[in-house]
């Protein structure tokens, strides 16, 4: 069976905070078998674009307000279950983030487990958005991916990002795409975890510090990031 490509994206808010999409988006997603959108697309115009270029999925987001699009999504591809949400925990939880984290900062395994929750059915990898913060983590077996934010605030670079998924029956490979330098990293995973509990392999924003329920967090560089997961 061939490798199928999943361009993975996410908080375009446009025209909220963009005029429209990047064209290194266009340049990147050519030739993808398919695009998930994780929410925070703003307006229907980011869907005909993308829609241009692949079939798309897509959730809602926090600001996505009257887009009729659902919170959450699980697709196949090549045998290989997908979820997709945002990521926020929906409105009343978002609500009360945010006046939580005016005072107490950000609190990233907050959002790990949100995007984690929202899934109790069997998945292999589980897609989100909302943090503007690119993170590659696996929790209880299942590998969540936020590929970053395409418009801003920029937390963690400054801009936007997207992520390819090249996905083989029972196998994936996982590229993080900076849109602005195209700089190189590649950062492989081990294809079996060492226990059930949270992995500490995160990529958030310089200075971001876990709580205390991760032990070791790693920042990561610009560019591209090359991940091989399996199942």
């Amino acid at each position: 069976m061939r490798t199928m490509t999943v361009g993975l994206i996410a908080d375009t808010h446009v025209p909220q905070r963009l005029p429209a999409l990047p064209p290194q988006v266009a340049e990147v997603f050519r030739g993808v078998h398919l695009i998930l959108h994780a929410g925070d697309l703003n307006r229907w115009p980011v869907l005909e674009a993308l829609a241009r270029l692949a079939p798309v999925v897509a959730v809602r987001g926090n600001a996505d307000l009257g887009l009729a699009l659902p919170w959450r999504e699980v697709v196949e591809v090549n045998g290989v279950r997908i979820g997709l949400v945002h990521g926020h925990g929906g409105w009343a939880v978002y609500l009360r983030d945010k006046i939580r984290e005016s005072i107490m900062g950000f609190e990233p395994l907050r959002y790990l487990r949100y995007a984690r929750s929202a899934f109790p059915e069997p998945v292999h990898l589980i897609i989100s958005g909302h943090t503007h913060r690119p993170h590659l983590v696996r929790v209880n077996g299942v590998w969540l991916v936020n590929p970053g934010p395409v418009a801003p605030d920029y937390y963690f670079r400054s801009g936007p990002a997207v992520g390819l998924l090249h996905v083989r029956p029972g196998e994936a490979r996982y590229e993080w795409i900076d849109l602005t330098s195209g700089n190189a990293r590649l950062y492989e995973l081990p294809p079996e975890s060492p226990s059930d509990e949270l992995e500490t392999r995160v990529r958030l924003s310089e200075g971001d510090t876990p709580g205390g329920d991760a032990r070791r967090w790693s920042g990561f560089r610009s560019g591209r990031v090359a991940a091989l997961l399996r199942f």
